[in-house]
């Protein structure tokens, strides 16, 4: 496959950033803005200064999990979803693992900010994912549904930065 866009240039911003929105784009509704509520409303100091923070770290976190999910079918991914980033040729499948394995440790990062209790929840977002995505934990329906739900509940009980 060949990428149609030139990955150099400071005028590319726009269009990287545009990139890696693709990614999570689908996730917006079903995920990223539920997850944020149910984060704030059972966050133990909430606060308006912590929105931003949280729906980044939930977005991070997300963009992880999508791109691993993203690499691991893009043939699937050209029939059913040819807009993505991949199929659509906005991004090669090698510097999109590349971007996949280099937000984990910014993941990791940022949560370091804030507190070692959301280190871990990032650490077991990184490891399910790494189970769905590479270890096949999608394959079956029980163990598929489970491993999300547990993601889930990561971002619920660790998913709103703040620090202490």
């Amino acid at each position: 496959m060949t990428v149609k866009h030139s990955p150099f240039g400071l005028s590319d911003i726009g269009y990287h950033l545009h990139t890696i929105f693709l990614f999570c784009e689908n996730d917006i509704l079903t995920a990223i803005i539920p997850v944020t509520l149910f984060s704030i409303a059972s966050a133990p100091l909430c606060s308006p200064i912590h929105i931003l923070p949280t729906i980044l770290w939930i977005c991070l976190h997300m963009l992880q999990f999508d791109l691993a999910n993203q690499i691991k079918a893009p043939e699937e991914d050209k029939v059913n979803k040819p807009s993505r980033p991949l199929p659509a040729g906005r991004i090669s499948e090698r510097n999109a693992t590349i971007l996949r394995w280099l937000i984990a440790p910014l993941c990791l990062a940022y949560s370091s900010l804030y507190s070692i209790q959301l280190v871990f929840s990032s650490l077991e977002m990184q490891l399910f994912s790494y189970w769905y995505n590479e270890l096949d934990g999608d394959k079956n329906w029980l163990l598929k549904n489970v491993i999300l739900a547990i993601m889930y509940g990561c971002t619920r009980t660790w998913g709103y930065p703040h620090r202490k």
